[in-house]
């Protein structure tokens, strides 16, 4: 057995090692959403062939996967560089990723060209020549804007892969197997040169507004010698492991210990967090430390607050110790991730708004964005693990409520069966009637903040036993 082989053999044990794991990790922590995945770059730069490599090793090893075509070989414009036909293909990719991105019974959404390679091609048509360009500088900046004006629709993307090789190689590529030698209208030295230096253009520009971005040069230094595909699959296989690893053990946001020394028990003013920087460690070591973990959460109502959304923890998912654990809940949210921060000049308020917006997302599905300026804090240092934790409530009244047929789609959740409340809209009086017991203690102080109901003492201490 020669070297290649052994070392092929050796990266395939390693890497099925490492999908086992992955999928222990993600049956005990479970996973907020699907892995998204965009492979992109110069045509015939390998990437069809990594995408196959990369599906085959994930279903082989146990994951669901979901992978979206190109759509450019659909596009009913033939005029490939026409402006239309590009924004064709990129709505039609986002359309599929939509409709996948909501199922959590898919681990990996592959999607083959989607929102960077869209930026490429944009820059291409921008530059395509000084005189006369595809693209004019004003539709350009527009579709810029559109694309990664915030970070909403880049940050979808867990991790985005460039594949990128030199003209000769590609072009070598795409002639071993036709019955011709004529160029095309994309397929051709000149463009993809100048393509090529789009996407170096496009990743000086744009890399820090996607997750993790890697480029792939399938072409030798020196351009005449093609780099082995299965060194290529192998890393991507290895990045793609590390984004569900990334996923699932995500770093999250923290404020300094000290801030417990300022905070009173129960409700406190948002003022209390003034000039105070978050920041973000590991959640298990951030867990074993005395740091504070905002938390943002949101209680749905009416308009008149008459009524409110209610949900109760799974028991697998929370934690023994946990305050939540076999309660129901008044509100639902979460902790801070880095992607909640879109834009480096987010404050504290727009950070906790957009965890809000894809908290609410992840587990009802629903899009809703809180505009509150001023959500109060609930403090309890009265439970190991609430002593660690604030938070930052708001309070969102739907002018729709009543009309609204809510639906769980978080494993973290119990969903609407059976005898549970959970995922129900009940009345006030009835939740201070009948089911203030099962709550811990930030559902009490909404009770009372809130809605203006204080459960009776007996209750409360039936709670804190």
């Amino acid at each position: 057995m020669n070297n290649n082989m052994i070392e092929r053999k050796k990266s395939i044990v390693e890497l099925e090692e490492k999908a086992k794991q992955l999928r222990h990790l993600k049956d005990k922590h479970g996973k907020r959403r699907p892995v998204l995945i965009e492979f992109c770059g110069t045509p015939k730069s390998g990437k069809t062939t990594s995408i196959s490599a990369l599906n085959i090793f994930l279903k082989r090893n146990g994951f669901n996967t979901e992978v979206i075509q190109e759509m450019a070989v659909f596009c009913p414009i033939t005029n490939k560089t026409h402006p239309h036909f590009n924004t064709w293909t990129l709505f039609s990719s986002l359309t599929e990723l939509i409709k996948h991105y909501s199922n959590n019974d898919v681990d990996f959404i592959i999607v083959d060209r989607s929102i960077f390679d869209a930026l490429c091609w944009f820059d291409w048509l921008n530059n395509s020549s000084e005189d006369s360009p595809y693209l004019d500088d004003k539709t350009f900046k527009s579709y810029e804007n559109l694309l990664i004006g915030s970070k909403l629709l880049s940050s979808l993307f867990s991790l985005t892969l460039v594949f990128k090789a030199s003209p000769e190689v590609c072009m070598k590529r795409e002639f071993s197997f036709l019955l011709t030698d004529k160029a095309g209208s994309i397929m051709n030295e000149h463009v993809l040169s100048s393509f090529n230096k789009s996407i170096d253009n496009c990743l000086r520009k744009y890399k820090s507004k996607f997750n993790s971005i890697e480029l792939f040069d399938t072409s030798n230094q020196d351009k005449s010698e093609e780099v082995r595909p299965e060194e290529v699959n192998r890393t991507v296989t290895e990045k793609t492991l590390d984004s569900l690893l990334n996923l699932i053990k995500e770093d999250i946001g923290y404020l300094p210990r000290t801030l417990s020394d300022r905070l009173s028990e129960g409700v406190n003013n948002f003022d209390v967090l003034k000039n105070e920087m978050l920041k973000f460690g590991e959640r298990e070591e951030i867990e074993n430390t005395d740091n504070i973990q905002p938390i943002p959460i949101a209680v749905i109502t009416n308009e008149e607050k008459t009524k409110v959304l209610i949900v109760r923890k799974s028991e697998k998912k929370a934690e023994k110790g946990s305050p939540e654990r076999n309660r129901y809940l008044l509100y639902m949210g979460g902790h801070i991730r880095q992607e909640d921060r879109h834009e480096d000049t987010d404050s504290l308020l727009d950070v906790f708004r957009n965890t809000l917006n894809r908290e609410i997302f992840e587990e009802i599905g629903e899009s809703i964005y809180p505009k509150e300026t001023e959500p109060f804090l609930i403090y309890d240092s009265n439970n190991l693990k609430s002593k660690k934790h604030l938070a930052i409530c708001f309070t969102i009244k739907l002018k729709d409520f009543d009309y609204k047929n809510f639906k769980i789609v978080s494993e973290e959740l119990v969903k609407k069966s059976g005898t549970s409340k959970s995922g129900h809209t009940l009345d006030i009086e009835e939740i201070t009637e009948k089911y203030a017991n099962n709550f811990e203690s930030w559902s009490l102080v909404i009770l009372k903040h809130i809605f203006g109901k204080s459960p009776s003492a007996t209750q409360m201490d039936l709670f804190k036993n």
